[in-house]
């Protein structure tokens, strides 16, 4: 098994890594929430920067969703914060997640559906060529799986757009006032050798959530176990090769022995 593929392993399952293998986990555990319009932000999100409509469902839990008022959903809103943020205008949902305005629009069947309002969390992460990215994440949503329009929980890296998915996958059932669900599902990323296998980059991650097509219907995105998991260093490497060629050699002599 790739030692990266096995750090992965050990950590799923709670085994102790070596040091230079430990996961970093780019969130932490404060004492106190972040306060966010009327709701507190998820402690396990402090020292993120959030706009938009934010709450906190649990303590390891941070929920981004297009809800601006009581308006919304027939009345029944999701908003929980101080209200979604609009986009398609400076310093609106896109150039807060790293995008041109309008790199969140799409069409379907020749229509041109808008990104209107929404909300994002972002903070800079110090990585390096072959660290991985994970969380977890679950899109929820009021619009139809089948019928409704297409909103976009997305994420960010280094102003690089990666569409986590729209409300056609959610078909379980939803929380936090939305009716529908993705479940939880799992994203990752492994960055690649840009700048050199030891070079530390320091790059924008952003997640978020937007209404397209209409305002009138919110969609969510819950986050949770935001993690990097580094590259064995290069000693790592060099230890566990010098171990196996010296298991390799003991072997040998203790046949040759035998014999």
């Amino acid at each position: 098994m790739h030692p990266l593929a096995s750090s992965l392993a050990a950590l799923a399952l709670g085994v102790a890594l070596p040091a230079a293998a430990q996961a970093s986990v780019i969130v932490t555990q404060p004492v106190e929430a972040t306060i966010i319009g009327a709701q507190p932000v998820s402690p396990a999100f402090d020292g993120w920067s959030v706009s938009g409509d934010a709450s906190a469902p649990s303590d390891n839990i941070l929920l981004l969703t297009t809800a601006f008022d009581a308006s919304d959903d027939a009345g029944g809103s999701a908003v929980v914060g101080s209200g979604a943020i609009a986009a398609q205008q400076p310093r609106g949902v896109e150039e807060l997640a790293g995008l041109n305005i309008g790199a969140l629009d799409t069409s379907v069947d020749g229509v041109l559906h808008q990104a209107l309002e929404g909300s994002v969390a972002s903070r800079t992460v110090w990585v390096r060529a072959g660290d991985t990215l994970s969380f977890r994440w679950q899109l929820l949503s009021n619009e139809d799986p089948v019928a409704g329009l297409p909103d976009l929980a997305f994420a960010t890296l280094g102003g690089r757009l990666f569409e986590l998915g729209t409300p056609h996958i959610a078909d379980l059932q939803g929380f936090g006032g939305f009716q529908h669900g993705s479940g939880w599902l799992t994203f990752t990323h492994t960055f690649a050798d840009d700048a050199g296998p030891l070079a530390l980059n320091n790059i924008e991650l952003a997640l978020g959530v937007v209404d397209r097509g209409d305002t009138s219907t919110s969609t969510a995105l819950a986050i949770q176990g935001v993690t990097v998991t580094p590259v064995p260093e290069p000693a790592t490497w060099g230890l566990g090769l010098s171990g196996i060629l010296a298991a390799g050699a003991w072997g040998w002599r203790r046949r040759r022995a035998h014999h």
